[in-house]
């Protein structure tokens, strides 16, 4: 009797399924099972509070924000269900985004803000949504990339023009780009050119369609005023300047409202693991 007892007491210790610690952050625990608490509520305000704080400090914007948890521990060790963030006038670096909306897509998230930098501990996606007005596109074309852009515009086009800068106007419904250049061989200098053009998402890449441009200007082809945007591609380079380039962005949709560049997509997060 007495092997027995050892043997049998062998056999259920070494079971993981009998005595496997339960892991109460796991996505599969934290899902499938029913949860109540009366300090849950508690401290999803405490989060929503905590979170509003260190964006003002980032940004100086106030958001809203809805939060959602599983449990009060989790929520303590940053696993969370969903969150929603939405603000007006987000200063990026130096660019004042008149509209940001971002939300989580998945329902089990695992970020841990001990680390330094954060660590996700999980993948996780997230939708997004921003507009974009004159004032932050023309922000984000004074940066010294952009410069780079266009000397690479110049080198294809030498010696027939030299472009000196590119600004772009907001106006019923419609975007203008204005394109400030030289002829080396002509007289004249500080000449500009404007075009008025549609967008569109082609394979993640903003590109121009419908462009129209001022009879005014020559005998222009519109593939080449179309190729010679999507070169200078004024929108593109003003999203990519603003995301951060440690996770995956893709753009969905892009239309123009209420004179407001309105660009909707997702941003894909990694998870790091454990």
């Amino acid at each position: 009797m007495k092997k027995f007892l050892i043997l049998f007491l062998s056999v259920l210790l070494s079971s993981n399924l009998v005595f496997a610690e339960i892991d109460r952050l796991s996505q599969e625990y934290l899902q499938n099972t029913n949860h109540f608490t009366i300090t849950k509520p508690l401290a999803e305000w405490v989060a929503k509070k905590a979170l509003k704080k260190a964006l003002k400090k980032q940004t100086g914007t106030k958001f809203d924000v809805k939060f959602e948890g599983y449990t009060t521990s989790s929520i303590k060790r940053g696993v969370f269900k969903s969150i929603e963030i939405e603000g007006k006038d987000v200063k990026i670096d130096d660019i004042t985004v008149p509209y940001v909306k971002l939300k989580s897509l998945d329902e089990y998230n695992y970020i841990d803000y001990t680390k330094t930098p954060i660590k996700f501990m999980c993948d996780m996606t997230y939708a997004y949504e921003l507009f974009l007005d004159e004032d932050a596109i023309n922000t984000a074309l004074k940066d010294s990339d952009y410069n780079k852009v266009i000397a690479k515009v110049n080198r294809i086009a030498s010696p027939l023009f030299v472009i000196k800068g590119v600004r772009t106007k907001i106006k019923d419904g419609k975007l203008y780009i204005i394109t400030d250049y030289n002829l080396p061989l002509s007289v004249t200098k500080d000449r500009s050119f404007i075009a008025r053009s549609d967008f569109e998402v082609v394979n993640g890449v903003i590109r121009a369609k419908n462009v129209k441009i001022d009879t005014s200007y020559g005998n222009l082809g519109l593939n080449k005023v179309a190729n010679l945007i999507n070169y200078l591609n004024p929108l593109d380079f003003t999203v990519d300047l603003l995301e951060s380039g440690k996770q995956r962005t893709t753009i969905e949709n892009i239309n123009i409202v209420d004179n407001k560049v309105r660009v909707d997509g997702k941003i894909y997060v990694k998870g790091e693991g454990k």
